[in-house]
Parts: structure tokens; C-alpha cells; sequence
């Protein structure tokens, strides 16, 4: 008997932690834990886990077909920009994946992309010390992709940020269709290790509501892309769209 009510108890206790509301919905900033915090930044809303795609690299004549005429030799030097716009939202395969899911690419680690500007995530990182989190000026709209890997990239970060501008997107999807935006500035951080956390700024003349149905962030860093979807309904903070 003893052990059936033991038993009982947990499954009790399970079923009240399933149930419980998350702390975005429940618990006014002081009150988060350690715990909430990290939730926050790890799975939430506002924070997700993307599995990107690793296109292949290009020749030397492809580079040079597409404007590199520097380009010697095998495809050491990545896939060029200039035709990479194409290739976002693509596997390893060439063929389309959902935004999130990736080809999950065994050498690929899933990237970690945060709606960086929403207050949740920056209070939920000076509740954790997070030391990796970007110091955002301005006010603009900013999306954080972190812990890129260069080396898989095939890229330098001198002279990248213009480039990942231009391969980069934002699109809102509403009941009239979608609206695509482009960021107005991209900066990248190198992290040591080879690494690197890029953010991308979206000017926040698009006019983001909890009425859009729905966000897809579209990027790429060298042959590395990740594409991620936000749901404008979800990102409320007490009730209140935070973005």
C-alpha cells in the first residue's frame, strides 16, 4: 500500500509540473529562479534551437563565374556570396527544409538563435550572467544567432558583415501575405575558438503585432544556413508582446 501511494504521489507531482504555466506567463521578473531564467534563454518563445545546413563548396570557376575573379585553385574559398542568396533554407542536399529543422547535419551542432531585443531574454541574461549576450544599441528589432563555427563556414569576419546583409531576411507572414524586411546592419562577434555570434538588426518600422501569424528568420555565414520561425502570439511577457 505504501508503495502504491508513493507511487501515486509522483505521479502527482509530474502532473502538476507538466501543468504548470511557464514563467513568461506567470512570474513578474524579481520572482524568476535561476532556473526560469535559463529556460528563457534555452526554450522559449524567444529562443530556439535551429539545426542549419551546410551547402557545398563551390569551384574555382564557379567563383569566378560569379564575380570572384581572385578565385584559384580547388573550392577552398566558400560558396560566394553572390549567389547565396539562393541557397538559404537549403540541406546539404539542396533540398528546401523547414525553418528549425535543418538536415541535421551530424558535424553540425545546433545553432541558437534569440529574439535578442524582446526584455524577457535580456533580463533573463543579467539574471544568469550571461557574458556571450551582445550589447544592443538603438531600437531596432535584433536577432542573435550564436556559437557559428568559422571553419565550418570557410569565412573570415573581415569585411563579412555587409555580405550576410544581403543573404539575410526576415519574413511576416499576415493576413494580407507576407512582408519581407531586410536588416538594416549585421554584426559579427568573434567569440574565440573559432567561433563567432552573429547579430542581425531589423528596423522596427515593420511594425511586428501579436495579429501576425507568423516570423521566419532566414540567414546564412559563409556555407553554413539556419533558418528559425517565431510565433508573434507566443512572444507575450504578462500578457504583453515583447520583441
Amino acid at each position: 500500500m505504501y508503495r502504491k501511494l508513493r507511487f501515486a504521489s509522483l505521479l502527482l507531482s509530474i502532473s502538476l509540473l507538466v501543468a504548470a504555466d511557464p514563467p513568461w506567463i506567470t512570474k513578474r521578473i524579481p520572482e524568476w529562479t535561476e532556473k526560469d531564467a535559463f529556460l528563457i534563454l534555452s526554450d522559449s518563445p524567444w529562443s530556439k534551437k535551429a539545426a542549419p545546413g551546410l551547402t557545398r563548396l563551390m569551384t574555382a570557376a564557379q567563383r569566378r563565374e560569379g564575380g570572384d575573379m581572385a578565385a584559384q585553385g580547388g573550392g577552398h574559398g566558400g560558396i560566394g556570396f553572390e549567389n547565396a542568396g539562393n541557397l538559404v533554407g537549403k540541406g546539404s542536399n539542396g533540398a528546401t527544409v523547414r525553418p528549425g529543422q535543418g538536415p541535421e547535419d551530424e558535424h553540425l551542432a545546433k545553432l541558437t538563435i534569440r529574439w535578442e531585443s524582446a526584455m524577457p531574454v535580456q533580463a533573463a541574461e543579467l539574471k544568469t550572467h550571461d557574458t556571450s549576450a551582445p550589447e544592443l544599441d538603438g531600437e531596432d528589432y535584433a536577432i542573435a544567432v550564436y556559437d557559428v563555427s568559422l571553419k565550418l563556414a570557410s569565412v573570415e569576419l573581415k569585411g563579412l558583415e555587409d555580405a550576410l546583409k544581403k543573404v539575410a531576411s526576415l519574413k511576416i507572414a499576415r493576413t494580407e501575405g507576407i512582408k519581407e524586411v531586410r536588416p538594416s546592419r549585421v554584426v559579427a562577434v568573434e567569440m574565440g575558438g573559432g567561433m563567432a555570434n552573429v547579430i542581425y538588426f531589423f528596423p522596427r518600422s515593420a511594425h511586428i503585432t501579436a495579429e501576425d501569424q507568423r516570423l521566419e528568420f532566414d540567414g546564412q555565414v559563409g556555407r553554413i544556413v539556419f533558418a528559425q520561425y517565431f510565433y508573434p502570439a507566443e512572444m507575450k511577457f504578462l500578457g504583453k508582446l515583447e520583441l
